[in-house]
């Protein structure tokens, strides 16, 4: 009981004692989204023309990266059922492949 109260007390005077940046006189500052005097405007103003956004430019196609990538988890798959370093070897050419079909599909 007697740590808990000695906890609670060194915590209220560690809120309660002004910091190191008030003690000096310096003030932060600090950044907000509300509206203050010195942005606000009076009278009429030019709306702003906004660009219009540049349209995405159009993709490649992907069924070759995809077939790829369905290919190669065949592999893996395949390589795990028949095990042994053959299914081992088999598992890795299918990682790689898949692999490969993933950075493409990606690009």
């Amino acid at each position: 009981m007697r740590s808990l109260w000695l906890l609670l007390v060194v915590g209220f005077a560690a809120v309660s004692l002004p910091s190191a940046a008030a003690a000096q006189g310096t003030t932060a500052v600090r950044a907000s989204g509300a509206p203050v005097a010195s942005q606000m405007s009076v009278g009429v103003q030019r709306a702003r023309v906004l660009p219009a956004p540049l349209p995405a430019p159009p993709r490649a196609d992907t069924r070759q990266n995809r077939a790829m990538m369905i290919v190669g988890g065949a592999g893996m798959l395949t390589g795990a059922v028949v095990g042994g370093d053959s299914g081992t070897l088999i598992s890795v050419g299918g990682a790689v492949v898949f692999l490969w079909g993933l950075y493409q599909y990606l690009q």
